[in-house]
């Protein structure tokens, strides 16, 4: 995925608002919205949107009072300082807000001296603690480890981690350690490109890695964005401190759209007749099913999208093979006022996504997939994705 530099950010170069305007790197091509974002541009952490990193691990204690927000930076303030049985503090900020696939982007500044482990990247929890029972994905865009050695201060760590809750570790830990090649101490932009099946990592625009993680190997949550610096891996150099890693802006942008009937991903579902919990498992790794009571007419499951763009999507629903499904299940996809129907076998084939055609929505929430029963077998609903072309 090639990146653009961003017209707002060229005009504040030509017209001199401010030299140290960044160059952001919208991702390239249609339909992508902007869901989440802070500049930092005010005097304070906007806690609407933020909570703090609270915890206590490893070789320090996490502080709001270490994030300052000021002349467009959000700063890490990083202290050799006696507070809840460490000898040093650090911090950070975790989104309230959770988000699943997209592009994600910061741009970030990293500290001299060893003793401090800096980090941007995706895992659910509200900050008091990086071992929440919800946990189960998590992505690394960048993992610094910082050092006085600016020869030491290019490498990178980014990869994806499975969780299984409370700190149990999942089966699966794509990752990489690279040479960026850059000064981390400078500013640089770092991207995270997470798809259904792989998450690619860019710095400064520049693809570095790619993980596959595809929904069959584990569980795809909806996550926060955690932006910290802690004291890891050796004790904290005093000699360096109190210094800071700086944050000049964040970014996540949606293109795809992913509608189940679990979750957070189940705003827009909504049943009637009769429906039961399945034992047979959907597209996402153990995620919970729904079937309609078997040779009952007209039981329906209805998926309604809220589209942030107009514009063309394929939509897909997802197949559940079984001998006892409904071989004739109607679907009737609304868009743009109009309905077109398919029928879908589900008791032949194999199981997965099925495309019901691509069609031009309005943005919002009038387009919808609506699954209706045969009255021949038990109709399964799992999830649709709408995804742009």
């Amino acid at each position: 995925m090639r990146r653009a530099v961003t017209l707002g950010a060229v005009l504040a170069t030509v017209i001199g608002m401010g030299a140290a305007a960044p160059a952001q790197a919208d991702p390239t091509g249609t339909g992508w919205t902007m869901v989440f974002s802070d500049d930092f541009d005010g005097s304070t952490v906007d806690t609407a949107k933020w909570n703090y990193r609270t915890d206590v691990k490893a070789y320090s204690a996490q502080r709001p009072e270490n994030v300052t927000v000021s002349g467009g930076l959000m700063s890490i303030n990083l202290k050799q300082e006696a507070y809840a049985g460490k000898s040093f503090t650090g911090g950070g900020l975790v989104s309230k807000q959770t988000m699943r696939y997209g592009y994600y982007e910061t741009r970030a500044k990293i500290n001299d001296g060893v003793g401090w482990h800096s980090s941007f990247w995706l895992m659910a929890g509200n900050g008091s603690t990086t071992f929440p029972a919800e946990q189960r994905t998590e992505i690394d865009g960048f993992e610094i480890d910082s050092t006085s050695s600016p020869a030491l201060l290019r490498n990178n760590h980014s990869g994806v981690h499975t969780w299984n809750g409370g700190g149990a570790s999942g089966p699966y830990h794509p990752g990489s350690t690279y040479n960026t090649g850059l000064d981390l101490r400078q500013w640089h932009t770092y991207g995270i490109d997470w798809a259904e099946t792989s998450v690619k990592f860019y710095v400064d625009g520049v693809l570095k890695y790619t993980a596959a993680y595809t929904p069959s190997q584990w569980t795809h949550d909806y996550t926060s964005i955690w932006l910290t610096s802690i004291g890891y891996g050796t004790s904290p150099d005093p000699a360096f401190l109190p210094t800071a890693v700086q944050f000049d802006y964040i970014r996540y942008w949606q293109k795809d759209y992913y509608l189940d009937n679990d979750g957070p991903a189940a705003y827009g579902y909504t049943e009637t007749g009769t429906w039961l919990d399945s034992t047979l498992t959907g597209w996402n790794y153990a995620s919970p099913t729904r079937y309609a009571t078997c040779h009952s007419v007209g039981n329906t499951a209805t998926w309604r999208p809220n589209l942030r763009a107009a514009g063309t999507y394929q939509v897909f629903v997802h197949k559940i093979v079984h001998s006892g499904s409904d071989p004739n299940a109607r679907y009737d996809t609304v868009h743009d006022g109009v309905t077109s129907t398919s029928f879908i076998n589900g008791t032949t084939g194999t199981s997965g996504w099925v495309s019901l055609g691509s069609y031009h929505f309005p943005s919002g929430t009038a387009g919808s997939v609506k699954l209706t029963s045969s009255g021949s077998g038990c109709a399964r609903a799992d999830a649709v994705k709408f995804v742009r072309v």
